[in-house]
This record gives structure tokens, sequence and C-alpha cells, in this order.
């Protein structure tokens, strides 16, 4: 048995080319929106049903391969295996399953104020979802990046009553005081609005808060998490976190002590972040961060 499936990798600039084969180009002509990143790219593909014209759907920016250390081709096969899911994902970061109980917490180390932004945004769009309350992402709901791949009505249902009532907000309250403090900027390798990390977050949350989805994670275990690890430090807390979370994880409750030691290395990580980072290239952008910039 097989699927049709597609994943789009949008082509933003002159010139620029698939960086993975076995996906398909998206052409932005008009990029207007391009700070609200693969959000605004999610609702227009919505719009426009290009999620209807396969089985499953899915947006990958042309980092994939560079995040998810795998290729499209791989990833097409995993999700070909495991049809039956309402959606599959790949997590790029699978270390932070080890230091931070879920998207938010660590979101709002890496993004302060992101939480605060976020539920006002969902309030206004009547989202009933109470974000300090979000449940544990373990490794089968954590994504980030947006790397998923949905069915139709995975589709309709997260991107259609979620990601597009909040786009449909900000395009007609824009001078809301929900949709300003989405759209001011955050500190993050490029410059950034707050929005493209609210949005990245919703996908995780659905899935802890649906658990009737049907979720296929593609298996990061073991000494592999610590391939993903982008400093020696991360490396240091999954050595050292590994086995009592996968324990934590299995528990009926996940234990209250390790949430608190969870919040506390979120801290320590951010800060080694800002201080390895400020004057080291990251991995993933081959540069260092100024943060006293983006910062102001």
């Amino acid at each position: 048995m097989s699927a049709s499936i597609k994943i789009y990798e949008p082509i933003y600039a002159p010139g620029q080319v698939l960086s993975e084969k076995a996906f398909h180009p998206l052409v932005l002509r008009d990029n207007a929106h391009a700070a609200w990143r693969e959000f605004y790219i999610l609702v227009d593909m919505y719009r426009k049903g290009m999620h209807l014209q396969q089985e499953f759907t899915g947006l990958f920016s042309p980092k994939f391969a560079l995040k998810a250390q795998i290729d499209g081709s791989r990833f097409l096969e995993f999700v070909q295996a495991n049809l039956d899911a309402d959606v599959c994902l790949i997590n790029p970061f699978p270390q932070l399953v080890y230091f931070s109980f879920n998207a938010w917490m660590q979101g709002e180390h890496a993004h302060p104020g992101l939480v605060e932004r976020s539920q006002l945004l969902l309030d206004a769009c009547e989202i009933p979802w109470n974000l300090r309350e979000a449940p544990r992402q373990s490794a089968d709901t954590l994504c980030y990046c947006n790397f998923w791949v949905g069915s139709q009505s995975f589709w309709e249902r997260y991107v259609g009553k979620v990601l597009v009532p909040i786009a449909t907000f900000l395009e007609t309250r824009g001078d809301s005081e929900a949709a300003r403090a989405v759209l001011e900027p955050t500190i993050h390798s490029d410059d950034a609005p707050f929005l493209p990390f609210v949005a990245e977050r919703l996908f995780s949350t659905y899935l802890s808060l649906h658990r009737e989805v049907k979720v296929a994670a593609y298996p990061i275990e073991g000494d592999k998490v610590l391939d993903y690890c982008v400093s020696d430090f991360e490396k240091d807390i999954v050595r050292y976190m590994q086995k009592p979370i996968d324990a934590a994880d299995r528990e009926e409750v996940f234990p209250s002590g390790q949430i608190a030691l969870m919040d506390l290395l979120c801290t320590l990580s951010q800060k080694y972040v800002h201080a390895h980072f400020s004057f080291n290239p990251h991995p993933h952008t081959g540069a260092p961060i100024d943060f006293e910039r983006k910062g102001k």
C-alpha cells in the first residue's frame, strides 16, 4: 500500500534551488508576510486547498537536512511506513525533551514574554487553551521547526481550526494589543517577531491536548540524541537527564521535582547559549549571534 505524499519547500529568493530533491518547490511570488515564516505559508496553502491535492502534505524549510540530519527521501519513507497515522513528525531538537517540560517552558527562556503574548493572542482568537497549564510534551508530541506531514483531516482540524483563525485575526485586527504583542521583535539568530515561535509551539500543544490524534514520531533515541546537541553543555545535560526523564515519562503523573529541575536547566542552558554563541558560530547559521543588538 502506498499513498500520495508531498512535502513542499519554499522558494523565496532569486536563484534559490531546492535543497531536497525529494521535495516539491513552492515558489513564493509574493512574500509580503516573510516575517511570519512558515506560519503564513501553511495558512496560505490551506486556503488554496493544497492539502487536498494529495493524502499527506507538509512544508519543510530549506534547512531540513541540516537540522534533522536525514534527507528528505528518508523521511518520506518513514511517512509511507506510517500511513495509519494522522500526522508524522521529526523533531530536530530531541535534546530539549530532556531539559524542558514542554515547548513553552523552553520558549519562555529563549524568548522572554512568549507565554504571556501567546496567551493574549489565543484568548483574542477564542482558542480555549491555558498555556501555563500545557501538558508534558515528550518525544511523541514535541516537534520544532514545523517538520510534520499531516493527512487531509489533520490539516482541516489543526491548520483550519487553529492556525487560520489566528491568521485571520492578525490580518483584520493588526492594531490590537494581542496582534502587536506577537508581531514585536524577539531575540533569535535571525531577525524575527515573536509570531513564528508562537506558531511552531502550537503544533505540539495541539497534539498534547488532543491525544486522539494518531502520531508517528521519527525515532531519535539513546546516544543518537547527542548528535543533535548544539554544544557540549547540552550533551552533558542529556547524559545526566536522559534516563530519569525517560523513566518520568513512563509514570502516570510526571514528577513535579523533575519539572522544577528542567526549569533550572532551561535557565542555565540559555545563559550558556548567550555566553557561547555571542562569540562562536551557531551550527545552524554558521555565524555568532549578536544578542545585544537583538535584545534592543
